[in-house]
This record gives C-alpha cells, sequence and structure tokens, in this order.
C-alpha cells in the first residue's frame, strides 16, 4: 500500500514538475526571441534545464511520495480500525 502510493505520487509530481518547467522555457523562448532564435535557445536550454532541474525535481517528488505513503499507511490503518470496531 505504502509503495504504491509513494510510487504513483512521485510519478505524477515528477512529470507535472518537468512538464511545467519544458512548457515555461518554450513560453519564455516564443515570447523574447524571434522564431529561429527561439528554436535554437530551447534547443540548447532544455538540456541545461533538465540536468539542473532533474535531480531537484526527483528529490522533491521523492519527498512527497514518502509523505502521501505514511499518510496514507496511517489513514488506512484506521479505517481499518473502525470497520473492524463495528
Amino acid at each position: 500500500m505504502f509503495e504504491k502510493a509513494a510510487t504513483r505520487t512521485a510519478k505524477t509530481i515528477y512529470a507535472l514538475a518537468i512538464g511545467v518547467g519544458v512548457i515555461w522555457l518554450a513560453w519564455l523562448c516564443l515570447t523574447h526571441f524571434s522564431a529561429w532564435a527561439a528554436v535554437l535557445a530551447f534547443c540548447l536550454g532544455l538540456p541545461l534545464l533538465a540536468l539542473i532541474a532533474a535531480p531537484v525535481v526527483a528529490g522533491g517528488a521523492l519527498l512527497t511520495g514518502v509523505a502521501v505513503g505514511l499518510a496514507v499507511t496511517v489513514s488506512s490503518s484506521f479505517a481499518r480500525r473502525a470497520r473492524s470496531a463495528g
């Protein structure tokens, strides 16, 4: 139960954070540069963004996943106790 909730949450948070980073970089390039410069800046900036942001986002997703996994484990133990008491 813990592992399933933690893994699913961590993967979702990671995908959302990386997706938002890519969309932000694309928006930044397209609004501040001409078309050819935006493509060049995006192609050069995306690997740099990935190198910098991926470890930070992975750590945050891991911590969030563990917290959600603990919350699910604790709440499921309370729910089982309440059902069996009736």
